[in-house]
């Protein structure tokens, strides 16, 4: 099948991350692709290993009427077999831009936002947690849940609690991203005496406040920022502890990085986290915005090198359902049988 996959996003993160697997997923199982991005698209270079051809816009908004006509030229032009568009912005311009031209519209929903998803033909989410809230927002078309995924590494060594103790966490700087919750956590935990150092990978809009923060809550000399994370094994193999402090988060490739690598991981109670872990077996969770309870969940793995490799063991299994191979046979399985029979579909009730 000829498949145009699209996302409009400007930024580097875990779903610009899934985009570009989720790319190389549709390549490996044959199909055609021509991805859909914005022009300054920072995951560009990566798409280019997988998609056969890669077109730019830069819609803006939800109703750029310009924007609207140059992809139905698109789609006149190429004729996809199939549409798969990621998040709101995406799905509701295909949406417009194909009416009337019988090309299936599968979404990618990587959050809870409902609204735009109605415009999808079928919806793909990624865990039964998130199906559910679909189907109770009203969505009555089919839903299919697809997890994202990862290249496995092998099945890493368990490392032994160092002195001082190395925290990692990384993501986009953001507030959802409960950052700020997590330098208090660090404070907290500061005052319980642990010797630790905190790995922070990332960038975004919370940057200059984290800063102010690392000053006004003592932290100076506690935290190495290290920016947008190119070596992410590197990363991972310098940590004892990996924290998700977020306060909204639908299903982070962070957590699952972690997992993969053999890492223990301390994540708060956000539909993601909670959809992929099993606290106490596969990692711990916390309530959100609550930095008292995560710096002692941080104190407790710390100090319990016992616990930290049950986590770890337990993490790396857990990570093994989101394996490139695993995940992909979902894929193949959902694309002839849903998009090529609801094209069918489509045209017969356009001859009507």
């Amino acid at each position: 099948m000829h498949i145009l996959h699209v996302l409009f996003t400007r930024y580097r993160g875990g779903l610009e991350q899934a985009f570009v697997n989720d790319t190389e997923v549709l390549a490996a199982k044959g199909h055609r692709v021509t991805a859909l991005v914005r022009h300054d698209a920072p995951y560009r270079e990566e798409l280019a290993a997988h998609a056969d051809n890669i077109i730019t816009l830069s819609p803006n908004g939800f109703y750029d009427i310009f924007a609207i006509a140059k992809i139905r030229m698109q789609l006149r032009r190429l004729r996809p077999d199939c549409i798969i568009a990621h998040n709101g912005r995406a799905i509701a311009l295909l949406a417009y831009a194909s009416w009337g031209l019988h090309i299936p519209l599968l979404g990618v929903s990587h959050s809870y936002k409902t609204a735009r998803a109605f415009h999808a033909d079928i919806l793909v989410v990624l865990s039964e947690h998130m199906k559910a809230h679909f189907v109770a927002a009203g969505f009555a078309k089919p839903i299919i849940v697809i997890p994202n995924l990862m290249h496995l590494p092998p099945k890493p060594a368990f490392k032994k609690p160092g002195s001082p103790i190395v925290i990692g966490a990384l993501g986009r700087l953001s507030e959802e991203k409960g950052f700020a919750d997590f330098f208090h956590a660090l404070q907290e935990l500061k005052k319980m005496g642990l010797d630790f150092r905190l790995h922070l990978g990332g960038d975004g809009p919370e940057l200059a406040h984290l800063k102010s923060l690392e000053v006004s809550l003592g932290l100076q000399g506690l935290i190495e920022w290290q920016g947008w994370v190119q070596d992410k094994a590197a990363f991972y193999r310098e940590l004892d502890i990996m924290c998700l402090p977020s306060r909204e988060d639908s299903f982070p490739m962070v957590l699952l990085e972690t997992l993969a690598h053999g890492v223990p991981i301390i994540a708060t109670d956000a539909p993601g986290p909670i959809s992929i872990l099993t606290d106490g077996m596969n990692g711990l969770l916390v309530p959100r915005q609550d930095p008292l309870s995560l710096a002692q969940a941080l104190y407790k793995v710390a100090t319990q090198p016992a616990l930290a490799e049950k986590l770890a063991t337990g993490g790396w299994k857990k990570a093994q359902d989101f394996g490139f191979e695993n995940v992909a046979g979902q894929w193949d399985a959902v694309i002839p049988a849903l998009c090529g029979d609801l094209g069918l579909n489509k045209d017969k009730e356009m001859m009507r």
